[in-house]
């Protein structure tokens, strides 16, 4: 069994309500004001049983003041039917659903002749081939036109028959690679809460299942599924669906809101679009315009950015983007109906590339150059612009959302970078060679400094993400070392560089710092050669000896380890848990000064030596230094 979506279209009053009722049993007008007024003014829906499966049929209405509720209807239609009043012809609503149809890919599957009761019979088939030819004008060919009426006995049999052969042949609609349910109608039933309803594209939806509300980003969970008036546990993409929504207010949500799975889409202010105007538009679009864009079942205002400035004229296609003024929710590759404010007519259409573009200038090449793979859906292309925009690396995510799939494969010269980002292999290969070459030439020209400053092998012109990933995998593979003061080749050895009077002044300085026990000298005094300073550095580095700073003073001391060692075991002594001792006593006890005792003892704090409660600390059992 074939199940499909049709969309029902044409000019006001050419009978596609009454084509429905007769087809499926149900009429469609079910507001008491299009009862009233015998004009079809929102969206209705029924569905025929045909020998071939089973076709849902919106009926758009046809008036030009509701041209939206035709754009709503038409998302996730899989085609058309257009009907055409056998006494009319082809109208002005006729012209305006074509081209909208046109503008969202939609195709015309086929044609409906209705009222022919009203011609004389031999004045059917002569009428019959005028619509066809006018239609034909229009860039509808090859599409089966059928006489009917709705008001005669089997007087829509021929058009059930045709319908149903052709179920197996109707495209798939356009939909994103993840399962979203367009809202197009919102309402509360007794008992059970706030119901909507849709046409679900890409996927499937089952109960108890946890979706998303955008564009607020609302979760809920799905209570109950309904489609063509039956309860199921599970629906399938294209089917006509209701879903009882648990925990949400039904002013909660509108028409043009989307369900989709968490994480799945997000809401946006800004689109990237590729733009084209219908030759026959009664005027062209400027640069920062105002225009009414109906997409899905939503309608927004947005301005439209035309990349480059100026202005595209009737029958013309340019890069854009829509700014709108409150977050809204796409999906790329979707179609998109522009039209004027005032007055409303349809201007063009436009293809959604990008639903959560970043804002950008008219004259940025490079996401230009982004925009423009998206348009070709050329993934190589799509991921090497991604990668210049982010200056060497990308999302995976973006890539997924440009390419429309789920999980893209990355294109020949990309690798993976982390779990969520990808970067040219070539790149990353030439970061690897010029952070060692960087590191082995400052090896070379300092070969007493156990470190590089970190900022040697920074490259401003990419991400700081993409180096963070070079260097961690430098390390992980064992090749580098890096620790708070900076990096270094891991082979590197400032120890074996040293001369024998090198190593004489080293025992020197340390000497000198282990003399000062807990007043240690100024360091300034002691280190008085061009080497000393990488000298000390070498012994702090093994532990030998500990700089620390005085924050108040903003001054730096260095003690050796042994002073420190003796002041922690002097502390213990003097002041046995569960006894408690201020700064003072501790300055009293080791015989120093408050300037060497306040780094002293907020470094025993950091290495677990000591608890702070106040003014007064206390000493930890059993503790060693740690480095």
């Amino acid at each position: 069994m074939t199940n499909a979506c049709v969309i029902v279209i044409g000019h006001v009053d050419h009978g596609k309500t009454a084509l429905v009722r007769a087809l499926t049993g149900t009429d469609t007008d079910r507001l008491a004001e299009e009862k009233k007024r015998g004009l079809s003014i929102a969206l209705g829906f029924a569905h025929c049983d045909l020998p071939g499966g089973t076709v849902d049929l919106i009926d758009a209405p046809g008036h030009e003041d509701f041209t939206r509720a035709m754009v709503a209807g038409a998302t996730g239609a899989q085609a058309a039917l257009l009907v055409v009043a056998a006494d009319e012809g082809v109208a002005p609503q006729t012209v305006e659903h074509l081209r909208i149809a046109t503008l969202l890919a939609l195709p015309v599957c086929l044609v409906a002749v209705t009222k022919t009761d009203l011609l004389a019979p031999d004045a059917v088939t002569p009428r019959l081939a005028e619509i066809a030819d006018r239609l034909g004008a229009l860039g509808v060919r090859g599409v089966e036109v059928v006489p009917c009426s709705a008001v005669s006995p089997d007087g829509c049999e021929g058009l059930r028959q045709t319908l149903g052969a052709l179920l197996p042949d109707l495209p798939p609609a356009l939909a994103p690679d993840f399962a979203c349910l367009p809202v197009d109608r919102v309402f509360t039933v007794e008992g059970r809460g706030t119901v909507v309803t849709g046409t679900l594209l890409g996927g499937g939806m089952r109960v108890g299942e946890t979706v998303s509300l955008l564009p607020g980003a609302t979760e809920t969970v799905i209570r109950g599924i309904q489609t063509r008036g039956q309860s199921c546990e599970a629906v399938t993409q294209g089917a006509r669906t209701a879903l009882n929504l648990r925990g949400i207010s039904v002013t909660d949500v509108a028409r043009g809101d989307v369900i989709c799975a968490p994480g799945r889409a997000a809401p946006s202010r800004c689109f990237d679009v590729y733009l084209t105007l219908l030759d026959a538009a009664a005027r062209g679009v400027r640069h920062m315009q105002d225009i009414r864009v109906s997409f899905g079942t939503a309608q927004d205002v947005a301005t439209l950015r035309l990349i480059g400035g100026g202005q595209v004229a009737p029958g013309e296609s340019c890069f854009a983007q829509l700014r709108f003024r409150k977050p809204v929710a796409g999906f790329a590759g979707q179609r998109i109906v522009l039209r004027g404010l005032s007055p409303a007519v349809t201007l063009g259409g436009a293809l959604l590339l990008d639903p959560q573009a970043r804002a950008i200038r008219s004259t940025d090449r490079d996401h230009l150059a982004l925009m423009q793979a998206a348009l070709e859906q050329n993934l190589a292309s799509i991921a090497q612009t991604l990668c210049v925009e982010g200056n060497g690396i990308a999302l995976l995510a973006d890539l997924a959302r440009l390419g429309r799939a789920t999980k893209p494969p990355l294109p020949a010269g990309f690798v993976p970078v982390g779990s969520d980002r990808f970067a040219p292999a070539q790149l990353i290969a030439d970061m690897r060679t010029r952070t060692l070459e960087r590191l082995g030439d400052f090896h070379g020209a300092n070969p007493l400094k156990q470190v590089a400053p970190a900022a040697l092998v920074e490259d401003r012109s990419k991400s700081p993400d993409l180096l963070r990933a070079v260097l961690a995998q430098l390390s992980a593979d064992d090749i580098i070392r890096i620790d708070t003061d900076g990096i270094s080749l891991a082979d590197h050895d400032p120890w074996s560089a040293l001369t024998d009077t090198q190593q004489a002044r080293l025992a020197a300085i340390e000497t000198h710092i282990n003399d000062g026990g807990m007043s240690p000298p100024d360091i300034a005094e002691v280190l008085t050669t061009a080497e000393d300073a990488d000298l000390c550095a070498l012994l702090i580095s093994t532990g030998r000896l500990v700089a620390l700073v005085n924050v108040g003073l903003n001054q730096r001391f260095v003690f050796h380890q042994h002073a420190l060692e003796g002041a922690k075991d002097a502390l213990r002594q003097a002041f046995p848990k569960p006894a408690h001792f201020t700064t003072g006593q501790a300055r009293a006890a080791l015989v120093t000064s408050r300037k060497f005792i306040v780094p002293v003892l907020e470094y025993f704090d950091a290495q677990g030596l000591t608890v702070r409660k106040g003014d007064w600390r206390q000493m930890v059992s059993d503790v060693g230094f740690t480095r």
